[in-house]
């Protein structure tokens, strides 16, 4: 209860605390706050007046810091925040170690989600106390100076006398002293009486590296070793959990080496190697497939709506994610050099920067998606249409929630990914059970077993199932009322004892108006949809179930219709798209979720309800008991060679 109240009190605070945060502590929920401390210490390093950077440790540093202090300053400096920290803090915390306890009376409690505004808040007198000539960047406890040596100096003198006052303690043996080649012997003399370590090469900041750019080079080169050890320990567990590690790759992995290439210039040699780990290691085992080819590499680097599997390859975006991340963060860069104190301004200019960015990456995906369409066949670029459509990618997006359904296993991920790229799914019979040659597009609409109702009955049956939350008396499958004209035209199923999927009250309208839908889950590889644009296909299917109920409902049931049309693959026709987004502002509204939430959730189910069923129609069992099969030509053939030999 604790954690989601701090949790809460701070999304109402937030621009509160950034706001008496300023630019001394970039730990207080800043915008690109860690991109732009590297990027200020990395700008101000690099000038000609600049002879070193000091990076301080501080010892224990949230456990030590003095509460009361703390407390008594932030009433000052952000009193809406004060009254819920001196609520928690102002009486010790019994902690229970081995049974015994013991009182917490200094510093914050660990995993307080106020800790880290708490901390930030109360190291700002501290900043502002530090006199000098020196740019100072703090990050929490990472404090940096950077100046000449004789400057730093007396900056890391007045932090040593006036630190523990505030609970900051330097550690002298872990704080380094990173001085340009020429003044590596003036910091030396300087800083003799002093256990601060002193280097000309460079050392880690915030997890990029500030120095030569020889140390540059080798910091990147050591990430680098343990992040392609890493994709080979990745590989081994992807042998059996696919969906698991492709979920680690690209929800968690990815983001150590993209934060990387956001904070360090001129490193896309140096991510080769591991580059050349994911195409001949990692991508081979994800996918059940030889390592791929420039081609496909391209493919799979872009993002899922793009059609790819946002495998991102690190040697392609690393200058182009350097540039970004400078120019959205400048503004809190120069913020920071120039000692700003009104942050709301340098916000909005990052916010309207990065919005720039984004449409910007959009424009270059969706050329690259262009790009690569002419280098492919037209099967595969007919599944690239299919890939990009909205809805067919969130079973990639999603994390493999056991739970809600949202796991596949190894052999269903094998198979998803050959059906999203039109590729032949390994270990697939020669024939169908009906005596047809198997191929997916048959497959996919063979009724022998019944497997493409089975594809219709889930969608039907989930969307009655959340129908019920939000509408009265739903019906599966209503008779229709037998009709009383007969001017209906010949399309117009006029049939007595006519059918429709779902029926409810209460969906469009008043609480009585009544609502028929129907579902139709088209196959795109058919031969009578692979001629057309998808575009097409769905508005030519929506049209079928219009002509064939919309008058009949419309007239002599007076209710509403819609077709609820939809591909195989997971895209969703206009009129189903509408109305899933008028179901999910619904469940928003009972459940109490944001709509984002449950309309994301939704397509998920929707998603992998169709890609569970298209592999059902691939790998399910078509029982031929006490049914005629086909016998195929060539088990013909083999019979009457058998036969001839035996006579």
């Amino acid at each position: 209860m604790r954690r989601i109240v701090a949790k809460a009190v701070l999304v109402i605070l937030r621009d509160d605390i950034q706001e008496a945060a300023g630019s001394h502590q970039l730990c207080a929920g800043q915008l690109s706050g860690a991109e732009a401390a590297v990027h200020a210490v990395r700008k101000v390093f690099e000038e000609g007046s600049t002879e070193a950077v000091l990076l301080v440790d501080a010892s224990n540093a949230f456990n030590s810091l003095n509460r009361l202090v703390a407390l008594h300053n932030i009433r000052q400096l952000c009193p809406p925040l004060s009254t819920i920290l001196i609520n928690i803090y102002r009486s010790p915390a019994s902690l229970l170690v081995s049974g015994e306890v013991i009182l917490s009376e200094e510093g914050t409690t660990q995993g307080d989600p106020l800790a880290m505004p708490m901390y930030a808040l109360a190291t700002v007198p501290l900043i502002n106390q530090l006199h000098g000539t020196v740019d100072q960047v703090w990050y929490a406890d990472d404090a940096c100076a950077c100046g000449s040596i004789q400057d730093l100096l007396i900056w890391w003198n007045q932090l040593c006398i006036k630190g523990p006052a505030f609970g900051y303690f330097v550690n002298a043996p872990k704080t380094w002293l990173v001085s340009k080649e020429r003044f590596h012997s003036i910091a030396t003399t300087l800083f003799s009486d002093t256990d601060v370590q002193i280097t000309s090469a460079g050392r880690p900041y915030l997890g990029a590296a500030i120095g030569s750019n020889a140390y540059v080079q080798e910091f990147v080169r050591d990430k680098v070793v343990g992040w392609s050890a890493e994709i080979t320990r990745l590989a081994k567990f992807a042998q059996v959990q696919p969906h698991a590690a492709y979920s680690a790759l690209t929800h968690g992995l990815s983001s150590h080496w993209l934060y990387l290439c956001r904070t360090t210039p001129n490193i896309s040699e140096a991510l080769q190697p591991l580059e050349d780990n994911i195409r001949l290691v990692l991508i081979p085992t994800l996918m059940g497939c030889s390592p791929p080819n420039d081609t496909i590499r391209k493919l799979f680097a872009l993002p899922p709506r793009y059609g790819g599997l946002g495998i991102i390859n690190p040697t392609l975006i690393a200058a182009e994610e350097y540039s970004a991340s400078c120019h959205i963060a400048e503004p809190l860069s120069q913020f920071i050099l120039d000692r700003g104190i009104n942050s709301a301004i340098v916000k909005t200019e990052q916010l309207s920067r990065k919005s720039a960015i984004r449409n910007s990456k959009s424009s270059n995906y969706s050329d690259r998606s262009s790009s690569l369409r002419t280098h492919l066949d037209p099967s595969s670029q007919r599944a690239l249409d299919l890939a990009s459509a909205k809805g067919a990618s969130n079973w990639l997006t999603t994390r493999p929630l056991q739970e809600h359904g949202f796991a596949l296993h190894k052999s269903a991920f094998h198979d998803a990914v050959a059906l999203r790229y039109g590729w032949s799914p390994q270990r697939t019979p020669a024939h169908c059970a009906c005596g047809t040659s198997f191929s997916v597009e048959h497959a996919l609409s063979c009724p022998k077993g019944g497997l493409p109702s089975i594809r219709h009955n889930e969608i039907r049956d989930l969307t009655a199932t959340l129908l019920t939350e939000v509408c009265s008396q739903v019906a599966v499958e209503p008779e229709l009322q037998p009709v009383s004209q007969q001017d209906y035209p010949a399309s117009a199923n006029i049939q007595d004892g006519a059918r429709l999927d779902i029926a409810m009250n209460g969906f469009w309208g008043g609480r009585s108006e009544r609502c028929f839908v129907d579902v139709r889950v088209f196959n795109p590889l058919a031969a009578s949809n692979a001629s057309s644009s998808l575009a097409s296909c769905y508005r030519r299917h929506e049209n079928i179930k219009k002509r064939a109920y919309a008058q009949r409902i419309r007239e002599e049931e007076h209710a509403s219709f819609t077709p609820l049309v939809m591909s195989a693959s997971g895209g969703l026709a206009h009129e189903a798209s509408v109305f899933y987004q008028r179901l999910a502002h619904q469940l928003s509204n009972k459940w109490g979720d944001d709509y984002s939430v449950v309309m994301g959730w939704l397509r998920c189910c929707l998603s992998f309800s169709l890609l569970r069923s298209s592999i059902q129609c691939i790998r399910g069992a078509r029982s031929s008991i006490g049914h005629y099969v086909k016998t195929p030509p060539i088990v013909e053939l083999i019979r009457a060679e058998s036969q001839f030999a035996v006579d």
